[in-house]
């Protein structure tokens, strides 16, 4: 009988930091639901109560730390919140955040923790940095009506080069951010010269710059060109072209392209691309348009620019992560 009591008692003790970890995960998913809902105080305040558990595991606090830091800089606490990414930094050196998909109080605080720290996430260390920027408009049909349109080339450039796992690109986001920081306007970072600067600031090797070009038949081409961040000397050049039906492909095709430039690994050019939807011209002139209304802080026009571009195309992540970044913003400001 005294064995069978040892036996079951060891099997509990045994489960109990299994109990403790699944106790933990359901925890954080609330806090995560909490953050998503717009409801900070909370956020915090379950997170902070969460982290004072002697038993908490590393990955744990790590994912409590997160949103933590986030829920903070939501709830104005920005003080607090870079203190939080401090401590998150030192526990996970692999810690990064995409200003694409951040809203703004907390993209400000985690990008100025990083420029005030010199933090470079550890596994950005060895990957290739290329920034895309905003593509002219050289377009033959509808110019003004697909004006916008360079915004979401980049930005589809951008995520292609990214999927790949083997290049960092810096947001646009963080562009904008520096361009505040060096105080210099929207149109001065149309030169060349000034893209480059604040290039070099957030640590950018190589630029991608280009135009596209609407044409009739329902023809689209891209023009691009990489140029070497410190020589500030063009190095190559890339056209293609297809039909803006299959705006989504061309970026791609135009990533791989690069990609096979920069003498990336095969198996990283192939996963460029993968599982990314085939957007259309209409989807991304939308989202192009909820981007630049989100620069003028026009969430409502935001919103609904971006749910158009979903109803286009359902699959568009993109366009997905900037409508929930803008439902946080409006959360954020109805607090």
């Amino acid at each position: 009988m005294r064995t069978v009591f040892i036996a079951v008692l060891a099997s509990l003790l045994l489960a109990l930091p299994l109990l403790a970890q699944e106790n933990a995960a359901g925890e954080i998913k609330n806090i995560s639901e909490l953050y998503r809902k717009g409801q900070f105080s909370d956020a915090v305040i379950k997170a902070t109560g969460l982290l004072a558990r002697p038993a908490l595991s590393k990955s744990d606090s790590i994912l409590t730390i997160r949103w933590l830091s986030k829920a903070l800089a939501m709830n104005d606490q920005a003080d607090m919140s870079q203190q939080y990414l401090a401590t998150l930094v030192k526990i996970d050196p692999n810690t990064d955040f995409d200003g694409d998909k951040e809203p703004s109080l907390f993209r400000k605080v985690w990008f100025k923790f990083a420029g005030e720290t010199k933090f470079v996430p550890g596994q950005r260390q060895n990957k290739l940095s290329v920034a895309v920027v905003e593509f002219d408009n050289g377009s033959f049909q509808d110019a003004d009506k697909v004006k916008n349109v360079g915004i979401g080339i980049a930005a589809m450039l951008r995520y292609d080069l990214e999927s790949s796992g083997a290049v960092y690109s810096p947001s646009r986001e963080h562009f904008n951010y520096v361009l505040d920081e060096l105080k210099l306007s929207q149109t001065e970072l149309a030169d060349k010269d000034q893209k480059l600067q604040v290039g070099k600031v957030i640590g950018a090797q190589n630029f991608i710059f280009g135009t596209f070009f609407n044409m009739p038949s329902n023809k689209f081409r891209i023009d691009a060109r990489v140029i070497e961040t410190e020589t500030t000397l063009p190095k190559k050049q890339f056209t293609i072209e297809g039909k803006a039906s299959d705006i989504g492909k061309l970026t791609v095709d135009l990533t791989k392209q690069i990609l096979a430039y920069f003498s990336v690994e095969a198996e990283a050019i192939k996963k460029a691309g993968a599982n990314i939807p085939n957007v259309n011209l209409a989807a991304l002139n939308e989202y192009s348009r909820g981007v630049a209304y989100e620069e003028k802080g026009q969430m409502d026009l935001a919103k609904k620019a971006y749910a158009e571009a979903i109803k286009i195309s359902p699959s568009f992540a993109l366009a997905k992560d900037r409508q929930q970044r803008v439902e946080l913003e409006q959360k954020s400001d109805n607090q």
